[in-house]
Protein backbone atom coordinates (compact mmCIF):
# COMPACT_ATOMS: atom_id res chain seq x y z
CA UNK A 1 0.00 0.00 0.00
CA UNK A 2 2.94 2.39 0.67
CA UNK A 3 4.31 2.17 -3.03
CA UNK A 4 0.99 2.50 -4.07
CA UNK A 5 0.31 5.38 -2.77
CA UNK A 6 3.99 6.75 -3.29
CA UNK A 7 2.88 6.27 -6.95
CA UNK A 8 -0.38 7.70 -6.62
CA UNK A 9 1.43 10.84 -5.25
CA UNK A 10 3.97 10.79 -8.10
CA UNK A 11 1.56 10.42 -10.69
CA UNK A 12 -0.54 13.32 -9.32
CA UNK A 13 2.58 15.50 -9.01
CA UNK A 14 3.02 15.10 -12.79
CA UNK A 15 -0.14 16.47 -14.17
CA UNK A 16 2.09 19.98 -13.14
CA UNK A 17 3.40 21.64 -16.78
CA UNK A 18 6.22 23.99 -17.18
CA UNK A 19 5.91 26.19 -20.00
CA UNK A 20 8.26 26.60 -22.63
CA UNK A 21 10.38 29.15 -21.45
CA UNK A 22 11.99 26.50 -18.75
CA UNK A 23 13.72 24.87 -22.08
CA UNK A 24 16.90 25.72 -23.38
CA UNK A 25 17.56 24.60 -27.14
CA UNK A 26 19.73 22.19 -28.95
CA UNK A 27 20.32 19.30 -31.18
CA UNK A 28 17.75 16.35 -31.13
CA UNK A 29 20.81 14.16 -31.14
CA UNK A 30 19.01 11.82 -34.25
CA UNK A 31 21.80 10.74 -36.14
CA UNK A 32 22.09 12.04 -39.48
CA UNK A 33 19.25 14.93 -38.58
CA UNK A 34 20.05 18.74 -37.98
CA UNK A 35 16.87 19.25 -36.20
CA UNK A 36 16.81 20.99 -32.79
CA UNK A 37 14.38 20.37 -29.89
CA UNK A 38 13.74 21.91 -26.46
CA UNK A 39 15.96 20.37 -24.30
CA UNK A 40 15.81 20.23 -20.18
CA UNK A 41 17.68 18.08 -17.62
CA UNK A 42 16.14 15.72 -15.05
CA UNK A 43 16.70 13.97 -11.87
CA UNK A 44 14.74 10.92 -12.13
CA UNK A 45 13.44 9.43 -8.68
CA UNK A 46 11.47 7.04 -9.49
CA UNK A 47 11.02 4.11 -12.50
CA UNK A 48 7.73 3.13 -13.06
CA UNK A 49 8.30 0.22 -16.13
CA UNK A 50 9.97 -0.09 -18.84
CA UNK A 51 9.07 3.70 -20.70
CA UNK A 52 7.75 4.89 -18.02
CA UNK A 53 9.69 7.28 -15.41
CA UNK A 54 9.01 10.21 -12.51
CA UNK A 55 11.72 13.20 -12.21
CA UNK A 56 12.19 16.50 -10.93
CA UNK A 57 12.79 19.31 -13.49
CA UNK A 58 16.34 20.92 -12.78
CA UNK A 59 16.29 24.73 -12.56
CA UNK A 60 12.23 25.22 -12.72
CA UNK A 61 12.96 26.75 -8.99
CA UNK A 62 10.46 23.41 -7.45
CA UNK A 63 10.49 19.77 -6.29
CA UNK A 64 7.28 19.26 -8.49
CA UNK A 65 7.73 15.78 -10.47
CA UNK A 66 7.00 14.95 -13.98
CA UNK A 67 5.71 11.80 -15.33
CA UNK A 68 7.95 11.14 -18.25
CA UNK A 69 6.93 8.56 -21.43
CA UNK A 70 9.65 7.83 -23.80
CA UNK A 71 8.97 8.90 -27.35
CA UNK A 72 9.01 6.35 -29.83
CA UNK A 73 8.62 3.20 -27.77
CA UNK A 74 5.78 0.91 -25.84
CA UNK A 75 7.49 -1.87 -23.07
CA UNK A 76 5.67 -4.43 -22.30
CA UNK A 77 3.23 -3.97 -19.06
CA UNK A 78 3.98 -4.47 -15.80
CA UNK A 79 1.54 -5.38 -13.47
CA UNK A 80 3.06 -4.50 -9.76
CA UNK A 81 5.10 -1.78 -9.37
CA UNK A 82 8.22 -1.45 -7.24
CA UNK A 83 11.26 0.21 -6.65
CA UNK A 84 12.83 -3.08 -5.33
CA UNK A 85 13.21 -5.11 -8.86
CA UNK A 86 12.21 -8.78 -6.96
CA UNK A 87 8.97 -7.42 -5.83
CA UNK A 88 8.31 -6.46 -9.70
CA UNK A 89 5.38 -8.61 -11.47
CA UNK A 90 4.10 -8.21 -15.42
CA UNK A 91 3.91 -9.58 -18.82
CA UNK A 92 6.91 -11.41 -20.18
CA UNK A 93 9.69 -9.29 -21.56
CA UNK A 94 8.41 -6.37 -19.22
CA UNK A 95 10.61 -6.71 -16.59
CA UNK A 96 13.59 -7.25 -18.35
CA UNK A 97 12.51 -4.20 -20.44
CA UNK A 98 12.35 -2.21 -16.36
CA UNK A 99 15.75 -3.67 -15.36
CA UNK A 100 17.55 -2.21 -18.98
CA UNK A 101 16.26 0.85 -18.48
CA UNK A 102 17.31 1.46 -14.48
CA UNK A 103 20.36 0.41 -15.06
CA UNK A 104 20.99 2.74 -17.92
CA UNK A 105 20.03 5.58 -15.92
CA UNK A 106 22.06 4.22 -12.99
CA UNK A 107 25.12 4.61 -15.88
CA UNK A 108 24.11 7.79 -16.02
CA UNK A 109 24.04 8.99 -12.40
CA UNK A 110 20.20 9.48 -12.35
CA UNK A 111 20.40 12.06 -14.53
CA UNK A 112 18.59 12.28 -18.20
CA UNK A 113 18.22 15.24 -21.01
CA UNK A 114 14.59 15.62 -22.07
CA UNK A 115 14.30 16.32 -25.69
CA UNK A 116 11.17 17.28 -28.36
CA UNK A 117 10.08 19.02 -30.80
CA UNK A 118 7.18 20.31 -29.51
CA UNK A 119 7.64 21.45 -25.67
CA UNK A 120 3.96 20.28 -24.85
CA UNK A 121 3.86 17.14 -26.28
CA UNK A 122 2.45 14.67 -24.05
CA UNK A 123 0.63 11.01 -23.70
CA UNK A 124 -2.28 11.12 -21.65
CA UNK A 125 -1.24 13.97 -19.42
CA UNK A 126 2.34 12.82 -19.40
CA UNK A 127 5.56 14.13 -20.68
CA UNK A 128 6.37 12.89 -24.12
CA UNK A 129 10.23 12.99 -24.58
CA UNK A 130 13.05 11.55 -26.10
CA UNK A 131 15.46 10.72 -23.16
CA UNK A 132 19.25 10.32 -22.55
CA UNK A 133 21.81 9.70 -20.17
CA UNK A 134 25.41 10.51 -20.09
CA UNK A 135 27.23 7.50 -20.37
CA UNK A 136 31.66 7.83 -20.58
CA UNK A 137 30.79 11.15 -21.40
CA UNK A 138 28.53 10.83 -24.35
CA UNK A 139 25.01 11.13 -24.30
CA UNK A 140 23.37 7.99 -25.19
CA UNK A 141 19.67 7.52 -26.44
CA UNK A 142 17.95 5.49 -24.24
CA UNK A 143 14.76 4.77 -26.58
CA UNK A 144 17.42 4.32 -29.58
CA UNK A 145 18.89 1.24 -26.75
CA UNK A 146 15.64 -0.27 -25.98
CA UNK A 147 14.22 -1.01 -29.29
CA UNK A 148 17.49 -1.87 -31.06
CA UNK A 149 18.13 -4.53 -28.17
CA UNK A 150 14.33 -5.61 -28.56
CA UNK A 151 13.15 -4.51 -25.12
CA UNK A 152 10.36 -2.21 -26.78
CA UNK A 153 8.27 -1.95 -29.51
CA UNK A 154 8.60 0.80 -32.20
CA UNK A 155 5.67 3.20 -31.24
CA UNK A 156 5.16 6.19 -33.80
CA UNK A 157 3.56 9.56 -33.17
CA UNK A 158 2.52 12.36 -35.17
CA UNK A 159 3.90 15.10 -32.40
CA UNK A 160 8.03 13.93 -31.99
CA UNK A 161 7.75 12.29 -35.43
CA UNK A 162 11.56 12.68 -36.16
CA UNK A 163 12.32 9.25 -34.22
CA UNK A 164 9.36 7.32 -35.78
CA UNK A 165 12.11 6.23 -39.22
CA UNK A 166 15.30 5.78 -36.84
CA UNK A 167 13.23 3.36 -34.58
CA UNK A 168 11.38 1.32 -37.05
CA UNK A 169 14.31 0.81 -38.71
CA UNK A 170 15.56 -0.49 -35.53
CA UNK A 171 12.63 -2.57 -34.63
CA UNK A 172 13.36 -4.27 -37.77
CA UNK A 173 17.12 -4.95 -37.50
CA UNK A 174 16.26 -6.48 -33.62
CA UNK A 175 13.39 -8.16 -35.25
CA UNK A 176 15.86 -9.95 -38.35
CA UNK A 177 18.47 -10.43 -35.32
CA UNK A 178 15.21 -12.38 -33.18
CA UNK A 179 16.43 -10.05 -30.13
CA UNK A 180 14.36 -10.00 -26.93
CA UNK A 181 10.97 -9.41 -27.76
CA UNK A 182 11.50 -10.76 -31.01
CA UNK A 183 12.62 -14.22 -30.07
CA UNK A 184 9.77 -16.28 -30.04
CA UNK A 185 9.85 -18.57 -27.56
CA UNK A 186 11.79 -16.41 -25.43
CA UNK A 187 8.68 -16.81 -22.97
CA UNK A 188 9.41 -20.85 -22.87
CA UNK A 189 7.95 -23.58 -24.53
CA UNK A 190 4.49 -22.80 -25.78
CA UNK A 191 0.84 -23.59 -27.66
CA UNK A 192 1.96 -25.01 -31.65
CA UNK A 193 5.45 -23.13 -31.21
CA UNK A 194 6.45 -25.56 -34.39
CA UNK A 195 3.20 -24.26 -36.37
CA UNK A 196 4.57 -20.94 -38.87
CA UNK A 197 2.07 -18.13 -39.13
CA UNK A 198 1.91 -15.13 -41.34
CA UNK A 199 0.01 -12.02 -40.20
CA UNK A 200 -1.13 -9.15 -42.53
CA UNK A 201 -2.84 -6.35 -41.44
CA UNK A 202 -4.66 -3.53 -43.72
CA UNK A 203 -4.68 -0.03 -42.26
CA UNK A 204 -6.73 1.28 -44.48
CA UNK A 205 -10.67 1.11 -44.16
CA UNK A 206 -12.15 -1.31 -43.68
CA UNK A 207 -9.29 -2.13 -40.97
CA UNK A 208 -8.48 -6.11 -40.83
CA UNK A 209 -6.00 -8.39 -39.87
CA UNK A 210 -5.40 -11.85 -41.15
CA UNK A 211 -4.16 -14.89 -39.28
CA UNK A 212 -2.69 -17.41 -41.92
CA UNK A 213 -1.31 -21.07 -40.98
CA UNK A 214 1.26 -22.17 -43.01
CA UNK A 215 1.60 -25.90 -41.75
CA UNK A 216 0.46 -28.12 -44.13
CA UNK A 217 -1.17 -30.83 -41.66
CA UNK A 218 -0.90 -29.24 -38.23
CA UNK A 219 -4.23 -26.75 -36.73
CA UNK A 220 -3.91 -24.15 -34.49
CA UNK A 221 -5.76 -22.63 -31.52
CA UNK A 222 -5.38 -19.25 -31.21
CA UNK A 223 -7.77 -19.00 -27.71
CA UNK A 224 -6.42 -16.55 -25.35
CA UNK A 225 -3.64 -15.35 -27.67
CA UNK A 226 -3.95 -11.29 -28.07
CA UNK A 227 -3.49 -9.13 -30.86
CA UNK A 228 -2.73 -5.49 -30.97
CA UNK A 229 -1.21 -2.53 -32.77
CA UNK A 230 1.86 -0.70 -31.15
CA UNK A 231 -0.02 0.56 -28.57
CA UNK A 232 -1.14 -1.32 -25.14
CA UNK A 233 -4.49 -2.06 -26.69
CA UNK A 234 -5.31 -5.80 -26.73
CA UNK A 235 -8.01 -7.67 -28.02
CA UNK A 236 -8.33 -11.53 -26.53
CA UNK A 237 -9.16 -13.95 -29.24
CA UNK A 238 -12.00 -16.41 -28.53
CA UNK A 239 -11.70 -19.96 -26.74
CA UNK A 240 -12.65 -21.58 -30.09
CA UNK A 241 -10.65 -19.95 -32.89
CA UNK A 242 -8.91 -21.87 -34.34
CA UNK A 243 -6.75 -22.14 -37.65
CA UNK A 244 -6.91 -25.24 -39.97
CA UNK A 245 -3.98 -25.90 -42.23
CA UNK A 246 -3.67 -23.64 -44.95
CA UNK A 247 -6.25 -21.62 -43.95
CA UNK A 248 -6.99 -18.26 -42.63
CA UNK A 249 -8.72 -16.45 -39.83
CA UNK A 250 -9.37 -12.65 -40.85
CA UNK A 251 -9.60 -10.59 -37.67
CA UNK A 252 -12.23 -7.14 -38.80
CA UNK A 253 -11.64 -3.99 -36.77
CA UNK A 254 -15.44 -3.38 -36.82
CA UNK A 255 -18.74 -4.58 -35.19
CA UNK A 256 -20.15 -7.89 -36.89
CA UNK A 257 -21.05 -11.39 -35.87
CA UNK A 258 -18.09 -13.75 -34.91
CA UNK A 259 -17.46 -16.66 -37.03
CA UNK A 260 -15.09 -19.26 -37.61
CA UNK A 261 -13.51 -17.78 -40.49
CA UNK A 262 -14.10 -14.12 -39.32
CA UNK A 263 -14.01 -12.47 -35.54
CA UNK A 264 -14.74 -8.91 -34.84
CA UNK A 265 -12.89 -6.31 -32.61
CA UNK A 266 -15.56 -4.18 -32.08
CA UNK A 267 -13.64 -1.19 -32.29
CA UNK A 268 -13.84 2.17 -35.01
CA UNK A 269 -10.32 2.08 -35.77
CA UNK A 270 -7.06 0.71 -34.23
CA UNK A 271 -4.02 0.86 -36.45
CA UNK A 272 -2.41 4.15 -37.96
CA UNK A 273 -2.33 4.98 -41.66
CA UNK A 274 0.93 5.67 -43.71
CA UNK A 275 1.47 8.80 -43.24
CA UNK A 276 4.20 11.59 -45.48
CA UNK A 277 7.18 9.43 -45.48
CA UNK A 278 8.92 12.89 -43.76
CA UNK A 279 7.39 12.22 -41.02
CA UNK A 280 7.65 8.50 -40.81
CA UNK A 281 4.63 7.77 -39.34
CA UNK A 282 3.11 4.04 -39.86
CA UNK A 283 2.31 1.15 -37.57
CA UNK A 284 2.50 -2.60 -36.85
CA UNK A 285 0.20 -5.22 -35.95
CA UNK A 286 1.41 -7.77 -33.58
CA UNK A 287 0.19 -11.44 -32.52
CA UNK A 288 1.36 -12.92 -28.63
CA UNK A 289 0.82 -16.31 -27.90
CA UNK A 290 -0.79 -16.72 -24.00
CA UNK A 291 2.69 -17.11 -22.15
CA UNK A 292 3.47 -13.74 -24.09
CA UNK A 293 5.45 -14.57 -26.61
CA UNK A 294 5.82 -12.52 -30.17
CA UNK A 295 4.35 -15.10 -32.56
CA UNK A 296 3.43 -13.10 -35.58
CA UNK A 297 4.02 -9.15 -36.54
CA UNK A 298 3.84 -6.76 -39.39
CA UNK A 299 4.67 -3.90 -39.40
CA UNK A 300 4.82 -0.53 -41.95
CA UNK A 301 5.96 1.04 -44.13
CA UNK A 302 8.61 -1.64 -44.52
CA UNK A 303 12.25 -0.15 -44.18
CA UNK A 304 15.03 -2.81 -43.94
CA UNK A 305 15.31 -5.35 -47.10
CA UNK A 306 12.68 -3.71 -49.03
CA UNK A 307 12.34 -6.07 -51.83
CA UNK A 308 9.10 -8.27 -53.37
CA UNK A 309 9.38 -11.38 -55.43
CA UNK A 310 6.24 -9.64 -57.67
CA UNK A 311 8.09 -6.82 -58.75
CA UNK A 312 8.76 -7.05 -62.63
CA UNK A 313 7.12 -9.52 -62.19
CA UNK A 314 3.09 -7.53 -61.99
CA UNK A 315 2.37 -5.25 -64.68
CA UNK A 316 -0.58 -2.40 -64.40
CA UNK A 317 -2.74 -0.57 -66.39
CA UNK A 318 -5.91 1.10 -66.16
CA UNK A 319 -8.91 2.92 -68.05
CA UNK A 320 -9.79 6.49 -66.98
CA UNK A 321 -12.48 6.78 -69.10
CA UNK A 322 -15.70 5.52 -69.48
CA UNK A 323 -16.10 2.11 -67.23
CA UNK A 324 -13.31 2.72 -65.23
CA UNK A 325 -10.78 -0.39 -64.36
CA UNK A 326 -7.65 -1.20 -63.37
CA UNK A 327 -5.57 -4.68 -65.03
CA UNK A 328 -2.89 -6.32 -63.00
CA UNK A 329 -1.08 -8.83 -65.62
CA UNK A 330 1.34 -11.68 -64.60
CA UNK A 331 4.16 -11.68 -66.29
CA UNK A 332 6.01 -14.39 -64.97
CA UNK A 333 6.14 -17.93 -64.93
CA UNK A 334 4.49 -19.04 -62.23
CA UNK A 335 0.39 -18.16 -60.32
CA UNK A 336 0.67 -15.28 -57.97
CA UNK A 337 -1.36 -14.65 -54.94
CA UNK A 338 -2.68 -11.30 -54.55
CA UNK A 339 -3.58 -11.71 -50.83
CA UNK A 340 -1.35 -9.28 -49.05
CA UNK A 341 -1.30 -6.31 -52.00
CA UNK A 342 -3.51 -3.89 -52.92
CA UNK A 343 -3.94 -0.88 -55.45
CA UNK A 344 -4.08 2.98 -54.30
CA UNK A 345 -4.98 6.23 -56.11
CA UNK A 346 -5.05 8.40 -53.33
CA UNK A 347 -7.02 8.94 -51.21
CA UNK A 348 -8.75 5.59 -52.60
CA UNK A 349 -7.22 1.72 -51.65
CA UNK A 350 -8.35 -1.67 -52.56
CA UNK A 351 -6.68 -4.63 -50.67
CA UNK A 352 -7.03 -7.64 -52.87
CA UNK A 353 -8.87 -10.33 -51.20
CA UNK A 354 -8.17 -14.17 -49.83
CA UNK A 355 -7.78 -16.30 -52.81
CA UNK A 356 -6.87 -14.07 -55.55
CA UNK A 357 -4.74 -15.41 -57.69
CA UNK A 358 -3.55 -15.19 -60.98
CA UNK A 359 -1.72 -17.93 -63.76
CA UNK A 360 1.19 -17.28 -65.78
CA UNK A 361 -0.20 -14.56 -68.22
CA UNK A 362 -3.31 -14.15 -66.83
CA UNK A 363 -4.89 -10.63 -66.26
CA UNK A 364 -7.28 -9.47 -63.80
CA UNK A 365 -9.55 -5.89 -63.91
CA UNK A 366 -10.79 -3.94 -61.13
CA UNK A 367 -13.56 -1.86 -62.26
CA UNK A 368 -13.32 1.01 -60.15
CA UNK A 369 -17.49 0.65 -59.66
CA UNK A 370 -19.92 -2.04 -59.24
CA UNK A 371 -20.90 -4.05 -56.46
CA UNK A 372 -18.22 -5.80 -54.96
CA UNK A 373 -20.65 -9.14 -53.98
CA UNK A 374 -20.85 -9.67 -58.45
CA UNK A 375 -16.49 -10.34 -58.18
CA UNK A 376 -15.78 -13.35 -60.45
CA UNK A 377 -12.13 -15.05 -60.10
CA UNK A 378 -10.57 -12.42 -62.91
CA UNK A 379 -12.75 -9.68 -62.40
CA UNK A 380 -13.06 -7.57 -58.89
CA UNK A 381 -15.00 -4.29 -58.18
CA UNK A 382 -13.66 -1.46 -55.78
CA UNK A 383 -17.13 -0.60 -54.47
CA UNK A 384 -16.72 3.00 -55.39
CA UNK A 385 -20.20 4.86 -56.05
CA UNK A 386 -18.83 7.37 -58.12
CA UNK A 387 -15.74 7.69 -61.05
CA UNK A 388 -12.28 8.03 -59.34
CA UNK A 389 -9.61 8.14 -61.57
CA UNK A 390 -8.34 11.68 -63.12
CA UNK A 391 -8.33 11.37 -66.66
CA UNK A 392 -6.17 14.63 -66.76
CA UNK A 393 -3.69 13.33 -64.07
CA UNK A 394 -3.46 10.67 -61.65
CA UNK A 395 -1.46 7.83 -60.77
CA UNK A 396 -2.35 4.10 -59.38
CA UNK A 397 0.16 2.04 -57.91
CA UNK A 398 0.33 -1.58 -57.17
CA UNK A 399 2.25 -2.22 -53.76
CA UNK A 400 2.50 -4.96 -50.79
CA UNK A 401 0.65 -3.97 -47.23
CA UNK A 402 3.82 -2.61 -46.12
CA UNK A 403 4.11 -0.14 -49.05
CA UNK A 404 6.87 -1.76 -51.20
CA UNK A 405 6.22 -0.84 -55.03
CA UNK A 406 5.39 -3.44 -57.07
CA UNK A 407 3.94 -1.64 -60.42
CA UNK A 408 2.77 2.06 -61.26
CA UNK A 409 0.44 3.73 -64.06
CA UNK A 410 0.40 6.88 -64.71
CA UNK A 411 -2.32 8.50 -66.11
CA UNK A 412 -2.78 11.72 -68.49
CA UNK A 413 -0.06 13.69 -67.07
CA UNK A 414 0.93 11.87 -64.03
CA UNK A 415 4.02 10.60 -63.48
CA UNK A 416 5.16 7.49 -61.43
Amino acid sequence: MRRLAVVVALAAAGLAWPGSADARSGPCLIPGSTLRCALWTAKVVYIADGDTFYADLRGDGSRRIYTVRITGINAMEQTVYSAHAWQRRGYCHSLEATSRLEGLISRGGGIVRLAALDASSASHRRWRRAVAVKIKGRWRDVGRLLVSEGHALWLPNGEEWAWNAPYSLLAERAAAAHRGLWNTTYCGTGPSDAVPLRLTVNDDQPEWVRIRNLDPVRSVNLGGWTLGDSTPSRYTLPDWATVTPGETLTIRIGKGSDTWTELFWARKNVFDNLGPAAKGVGDGAYLFDPQGDLRAWMTYPCRLACTDPYAGVLQLSADAQGRESVTVRNAGAATVDLDGYRLTSPPYVYAFGIGTTLGPGEELAVDTQGDPDEDSRLEKHWGRATPILNDGRDVVRLTNLRGVPIACVAIGSGAC
